[in-house]
């Protein structure tokens, strides 16, 4: 055990979290330490009204009349009446009584005066001020704290461990306008924040490693425990660990180097200094915690209306704390905007309906539950509107640790509207999306991304439509496929590498060299190029009509589309405009049918959405028809069709990608919310989002707020709209196993292979 002198503030956080037991035996050790030989423990617990009794140090009887009392309760003066009542109904007549608590006893001399006069026994009071300031005396009481008391510290070592207060619950916050508006203004050149967060995971991944004792762990082991207990946090950090692992490795990061880089092995740990540093940040969060409990104790005591008691009035104080953040779970940004600025509103958010549940929650009912609620809710109300500077970077800290997770959509009412805005989707599905959906057939269920995304949409109640275009797209794909296998890989395909594999120009191809080179596929592996086409439809019939049928069944099954007919589409639009289109499209394209195909795919947009009146109702998750395609090609060629009818017609595959797979589920989001907000990894986290940051998302919802029901509807609307189809926002998606992106599907070749049957 160390010697060295201990802090204050681990001592106090130390007392907070101690129990009766192990707070008695560091008393034995700690009290003789300062009292000298008279100090005589008793010990076990009947002891007959005392933990020790004084008496000389050849005494050799317990006949005495000074006994000391070791307690942890809160109510001092309660407690020393019993110790006297009991020690007296023993038979033993106290004369005077050390009594020794961890905790802090105000007004110290009053009470003992008050105690003395009422009991007729001399009562003296040691509480947790005077162990703080003798903790340090000498060898003897240090090595009392750190036999008995140290442990209840050993959580400070470790980020995201120590409860700042009860785990929430999910948020309830008009929060969609604020995110949305973030979303539009987000680009990937600027990653400082979801950098800074990954960092803080890092470290937090790596509590408990020390070179010393060979404590190591890898990258993989990093990402295992970040996800393990914040799964809805995996699409932020997988893209980012490997980078920012190496960065934080080099003494150029800002903090000087903060991880430990083992290249040889590739394992990484925490160096002493960033595990000294890391403890002393939580040693001032934990103190903060103390503090603001204290300060709350004080304005209630100070009020205390129906005479409480020093245990009443702790109740009233833990209320208070739960009350608070039950409000940000309630009211979220609104209640974050109001702690920033509480002049610029009238009222303050209703915490009356917090406090409600909190004594709820504590068990307090009753007319005693009513005067602990009238005390917190007083105590509340005085913080909220003349707070101290504890209480308010107490509560800054929190606002910025939920704007924090509000950022990275770990809000579940976030997560809620998208799944219901994606229920009310109907969605021409390209080409392209379909045949990347194929090529997923032997990865690992989690990893067929695509297919995931189209089953999570069609399962939230989107429609999910294959037209007939699409249909002869994608046969045409498989067949330009087997015209390239049957004239360059054949005969040479037990030679390919996987290198070689990679460079295969069709994604179809790839996926199945990719799967004849996998052994772990066992019997599932392909055994043949034949047997890889016959997943989807006969070889035999590929370049048959009744391949027609066999394919659409087959995508129809697998993906839950429905299907519509190139008729059907037509009748969404006339002909002179399909084909003026398509004409002004056929400059772009190899292939006269491709253009027409496109021609009559962007039509049908907006051909059903004048139908449906889409645009004469309003709902705020913007327009319900779209096509689902990564094709960008036409884009530049439909400018002025998008702007005749006001709005655009494609959807990116990447916006249903981000948004409902890598999205956590609002379980998830949930869980993370309970699992991060109210631990000192969510002040961590918190510290890691600036003040300019935090301050533009409160612009933000102070321009909500300022909007009306109809106005913000429509602006949710519109920003809807403009992140479905907006092909300038980048997002971390997993690319083509072999290397390659969608843009691998040639369509061009697929129609020139179909032109030639």
């Amino acid at each position: 055990m160390s010697i060295s002198p201990i802090s204050s503030e681990v001592v106090r956080i130390a007392l907070e979290k101690t129990e009766g037991a192990s707070f008695e035996r560091f008393v034995n050790e700690f009290y003789p330490a300062i009292a000298g030989g008279s100090y005589v423990p008793l010990g076990g617990n009947k002891d007959g009204g005392a933990d020790a009794f004084e008496g000389g140090i050849f005494e050799s009887n317990r006949t005495t009349n000074v006994f000391y009392q070791a307690s942890i309760e809160q109510d001092a003066q309660a407690k020393v009446r019993r110790t006297v009542k009991r020690l007296r109904e023993f038979g033993r007549s106290p004369e005077r009584l050390i009594y020794i608590t961890s905790k802090r006893v105000k007004y110290i001399d009053k009470v003992e005066a008050d105690l003395t006069d009422e009991l007729d026994v001399s009562i003296v009071i040691r509480d947790g001020e005077y162990i703080v300031s003798h903790v340090n005396d000498g060898f003897r009481t240090i090595a009392a704290f750190n036999e008995h008391l140290r442990h209840y510290t050993d959580f400070l070592r470790n980020i995201g461990r120590n409860s700042l207060i009860a785990p929430s619950r999910h948020v309830k916050s008009p929060a969609v306008f604020v995110f949305l508006a973030q979303e539009v203004e987000r680009r990937r050149g600027d990653e400082k924040l979801v950098d800074a967060v990954t960092d803080a995971l890092i470290l937090w991944a790596l509590e408990g490693t020390d070179p010393e004792l060979g404590e190591f762990r890898t990258e993989d082991q990093v990402r295992e425990r970040i996800i393990h207990e914040l799964p809805s946090v995996e699409a932020l950090v997988a893209p980012r660990l490997r980078r920012r692992l190496r960065a934080m490795s080099r003494k150029s990061y800002e903090t000087g180097r903060a991880v430990r880089w083992y290249q040889q092995d590739n394992k990484f740990c925490l160096p002493y200094e960033t595990r000294s540093r890391l403890e002393g940040e939580n040693v001032k969060d934990e103190g903060l915690i103390l503090d603001v409990k204290q300060s709350l104790e004080q304005r209630i005591r100070q009020a205390d209306p129906d005479g409480l008691g020093e245990k009443g009035i702790a109740s009233a104080a833990e209320v208070s704390l739960r009350a608070l953040q039950l409000a940000f779970e309630k009211e979220g940004l609104e209640f974050s905007s109001f702690l920033e600025d509480p002049s610029a509103s009238s009222d303050y958010p209703a915490i009356a309906d917090a406090i409600k549940q909190a004594l709820s929650e504590f068990g307090h009912s009753g007319r005693r539950g009513l005067s602990i609620g009238a005390a917190a809710f007083d105590a509340v109300r005085r913080v909220l509107y003349d707070s101290n500077e504890d209480e308010r970077t107490y509560l800054h800290k929190l606002a910025k640790t939920y704007a924090l997770l509000f950022t990275l959509n770990t809000e579940p009412r976030l997560v809620e509207f998208f799944q219901d805005m994606a229920g009310d989707f109907y969605l021409y599905v390209g080409s392209d999306v379909l045949i990347r959906a194929l090529s997923e057939y032997y990865l690992n269920t989690p990893d067929q991304m695509t297919k995931n995304t189209l089953l999570m949409a069609r399962r939230l109640g989107a429609k999910l439509i294959l037209t007939g275009p699409v249909l002869e797209e994608v046969i045409g794909h498989l067949r330009v496929c087997d015209a390239e296998y049957n004239n360059h890989v054949a005969g040479r395909e037990s030679h390919l590498t996987y290198e070689a594999a990679r460079e295969a120009p069709h994604i179809l191809l790839r996926a199945y060299l990719y799967a004849r080179l996998r052994d772990d596929l066992g019997r599932r592996r392909p055994k043949g190029w034949p047997a890889f086409v016959g997943l989807f439809c006969d070889y035999g019939d590929l370049r048959r009509p009744s391949a027609q049928d066999a394919v659409r069944m087959y995508l129809q099954v697998t993906f839950g589309l429905e299907f519509r007919t190139r008729e059907e589409l037509r009748a969404f639009s006339s002909d002179s405009d399909v084909e003026s289109l398509t004409a002004a499209l056929e400059t772009d394209k190899k292939d006269r049918r491709l253009a027409y195909n496109d021609a009559l795919m962007a039509l049908a947009v907006y051909g059903r959405r004048n139908k449906r009146r889409e645009s004469s109702t309003v709902s705020e998750f913007g327009y319900q028809t779209w096509w689902l395609t990564g094709e960008t090609s036409i884009l530049k060629h439909t400018r002025p069709l998008v702007r005749e009818h006001g709005s655009r017609y494609v959807m990116r595959p990447d916006f249903l990608l981000n948004f409902f797979t890598l999205a956590p589920k609002a379980a998830d989001a949930r869980s993370a919310f309970s699992a991060v907000f109210p631990t000192s990894l969510g002040v961590r986290l918190g510290r890691r989002i600036d003040s300019g940051t935090f301050h533009k998302i409160m612009e933000k919802v102070g321009a909500a707020e300022d909007m009306d029901e109809a106005r913000r509807t429509a602006a949710i609307a519109r920003i809807c709209d403009q992140l479905k189809s907006d092909f300038n926002r980048e997002y971390f998606l997993l690319e083509d196993r072999g290397g390659h992106n969608g843009s691998g599907i040639d369509r061009d070749a697929a129609y020139r292979a179909q032109s030639n049957d």
